[in-house]
C-alpha cells in the first residue's frame, strides 16, 4: 500500500513536470508563430509601398531607419543555411504554410497537455482513495 502511494506522488511531479515542459515549449511556439505574423505583415505592407522611409528592425527592438523602393524580392531561410529569394506573393504563402505547422504542433502539444492533465487527476483520485483506505484500516 506505502509503494502505491509513493508511486503515485513519484507519477504526479514526473507529469507536472512534463507540463511545465510543454507548456514551455507552446510558449515557444506560439512566439515563433507571432514572429511570422510580422513578418507576413510587414512583406503586405512593402507590396504597397512604392517609396519611402520604413524602419528596418536590427534586434533587441532597435530599428533603423531607411529609404526603400519598390520591393519584389525578398530572401527566405530554409533551413539549414540555406536561403531562397521569392517574390512576395511566393514569402507570404512560405510564412502561411510555418504558421499552419506551428499552430498544428501547438495544437498537438495542447492534447497532449490535456492527456497528461487527465492522468494527474486521475493519479490524484487513486491517490486519496489510497490515503482514506489507510485511514480507516
Amino acid at each position: 500500500m506505502q509503494e502505491d502511494k509513493e508511486t503515485c506522488v513519484a507519477l504526479i511531479e514526473a507529469y507536472k513536470e512534463q507540463l511545465e515542459a510543454l507548456e514551455g515549449q507552446s510558449a515557444y511556439l506560439q512566439a515563433m508563430v507571432n514572429d511570422y505574423l510580422k513578418a507576413k505583415i510587414t512583406i503586405e505592407n512593402l507590396e504597397k509601398l512604392e517609396k519611402g522611409e520604413i524602419l528596418l528592425p536590427i534586434g533587441g527592438g532597435i530599428y533603423v531607419p531607411a529609404v526603400c523602393e519598390k520591393v519584389e524580392k525578398v530572401l527566405v531561410a530554409e533551413g539549414a543555411d540555406v536561403v531562397i529569394e521569392k517574390d512576395l506573393k511566393s514569402a507570404i504563402e512560405s510564412i502561411d504554410k510555418r504558421i499552419r505547422d506551428l499552430q498544428e504542433t501547438i495544437s498537438r502539444i495542447g492534447e497532449t497537455y490535456q492527456k497528461i492533465q487527465d492522468r494527474i487527476e486521475e493519479l490524484t483520485r487513486k491517490l486519496r482513495e489510497l490515503l482514506e483506505k489507510e485511514g480507516k484500516g
